[in-house]
């Protein structure tokens, strides 16, 4: 097929050559980074340094599971070794998943780079769209054809989970999905990807046409406002997508509720109660603040789901929390509410967030990159921009700026904790994180190091020993609290 591209004869205009890709030559003729060849070389070793530190922390946390041979002195009569040894070989797949993907992650984007997939992408794109100066229509083709090939581009992690680590592990016999079944999850998560991308991209192309120079806080505005009024709607409206809210009703679950929404000053009429079936993670939600507050339950954090024992599953019977429990939990959640931490959070991630796209804005107008990447001069797709800083740029950014906002997180957890302490919740609190433990049959142990890249939040061991320090006035060492 001719790489001419196609003009309308009716508008008189010449036909125009498409430019050919530029040369991936393998030696660099300059030591600099003004040297798209050195360029190149520069960005994949640094991929290649960040996938190998995060391999690195997978295997710390799988040489633990694999050294873990009984469940902790603090799980003993909560945790059965059945139950240990169970959740060991789901963490074990987990981690060894995840280090085969940052390996997959690492040869995929080296070979990105070097065999100029984006250009073959964006020649794909100038053959099925040809019309010159159509650049939203072409970007938003490009978006199409690159958001295919990144689902296809995980392909090798999912057939290495579903070929290796499922045998080898095993895996229930009620959740395992056939081959062809993920084929398929994969050609449905395709046309998800581009529904929810091309409006994304046609926003972030109109921001970046009419924004000049300073496009990129227009940008960090629009996410800006878009949280807040996302906010504003959980606040007034709830979650709809989780299931049916109703408010909370009379009865026991509500009179020992009382003294706790006592203790924070929150409004008792604020309280829902979630139906849901489809999420397994029993939690509950709270923020807002005047009148916009509200306190979201999900009805399998309460014990039986507050049902009748007949009503229920077999496999329902007896999870949940009890009463007490229950206002333990809330009263460590409220905390986080009375003492700001979703504010904090909100704030360091927008902080961050900017810092971010400030970076981004000076790397992103950089046509070395493009020519790194194997593009001509000045002939590629604007949106091809975002996923290179994001990728081969900013990771040693991302590396340390996420540490830093779970280092803040984890800490809030302890702050909370530290609180709920305070009004008298500690062993309630435990008991409490003791039952949610022995429901989810989550793997107790993980790696200090592990945590500080991977986990949002610390661990229940930590915690628990966190709050035992409390109990006896002793004090955790800074690594401790990392």
């Amino acid at each position: 097929m001719s790489d001419v591209l196609y003009q309308d004869p009716l508008q008189g205009e010449p036909f125009a050559q498409l430019p050919t890709p530029k040369s991936l030559d393998p030696i660099p003729k300059s030591i600099s980074l003004t040297d798209p060849i050195m360029l190149r070389y520069t960005l994949c070793l640094s991929i290649v340094i960040r996938n190998c530190f995060h391999v690195y922390l997978c295997w710390r946390q799988f040489r633990l599971c694999k050294r873990s041979q009984e469940p902790p002195p603090q799980m003993l009569g909560i945790m059965s070794q059945a139950t240990f040894d169970s959740s060991k070989d789901r963490e074990m797949r987990t981690v060894e998943l995840q280090l085969i993907r940052y390996i997959f992650d690492a040869i995929l984007s080296c070979l990105e780079l070097h065999c100029g997939v984006f250009p073959y992408l964006w020649k794909l794109t100038m053959l099925w769209y040809r019309r010159i100066g159509d650049d939203v229509w072409q970007n938003l083709v490009f978006m199409v054809i690159f958001s295919t090939y990144m689902v296809m581009r995980t392909i090798p992690s999912v057939l290495y989970d579903k070929l290796v680590l499922e045998p080898y592990y095993g895996a229930d016999p009620e959740k395992v999905r056939t081959l062809v079944g993920l084929l398929c999850a994969s050609a449905f998560l395709i046309v998800l990807v581009q529904v929810a991308l091309i409006p994304i991209t046609v926003i972030f192309l109109f921001i970046e046409g009419n924004g000049g120079w300073y496009f990129v806080l227009w940008i960090w505005g629009f996410l800006f406002v878009l949280s807040i009024v996302c906010l504003l709607f959980f606040s007034l409206f709830g979650a709809p997508c989780l299931g049916k809210s109703t408010k909370l009703p009379e009865g026991n679950l509500r009179k020992e509720l009382t003294k706790v929404f006592s203790d924070f000053k929150f409004p008792s009429n604020r309280v829902y109660v979630v139906q849901t079936f489809h999420i397994s993670n029993a939690t509950a939600y709270v923020w807002g603040c005047c009148c916009c507050k509200r306190l979201i339950i999900l009805d399998n954090l309460i014990y039986n789901r507050g049902k009748p024992i007949e009503e229920l599953h077999e496999d329902e019977v007896g999870l949940g929390l009890k009463d007490e429990q229950l206002a333990a939990f809330l009263a460590h959640l409220l905390s986080h509410w009375r003492r700001y931490h979703l504010f904090k959070s909100f704030t360091m991630v927008h902080i961050s967030l900017l810092i971010y796209l400030l970076l981004f804005g000076t790397c992103y107008r950089q046509q070395t990159l493009y020519e790194a990447a194997g593009f001509s001069y000045e002939f590629y797709p604007r949106i091809v921009g975002y996923w290179l800083v994001y990728k081969y740029v900013m990771p040693p950014y991302l590396t340390i700026t996420n540490w830093i906002i779970f280092y803040f997180i984890r800490h809030f957890e302890y702050s909370a904790d530290k609180y709920a302490w305070k009004l008298g919740y500690s062993q309630d609190l435990k008991s409490a994180l003791l039952k949610l433990f022995a429901d989810n049959r989550l793997f107790p142990m993980v790696d200090h190091w592990y945590l500080m890249w991977h986990r949002v939040r610390p661990s229940i061991l930590q915690r628990l020993s966190n709050l035992h320090r409390l109990e006896v006035g002793s004090r955790a060492t800074r690594l401790e609290l990392i």
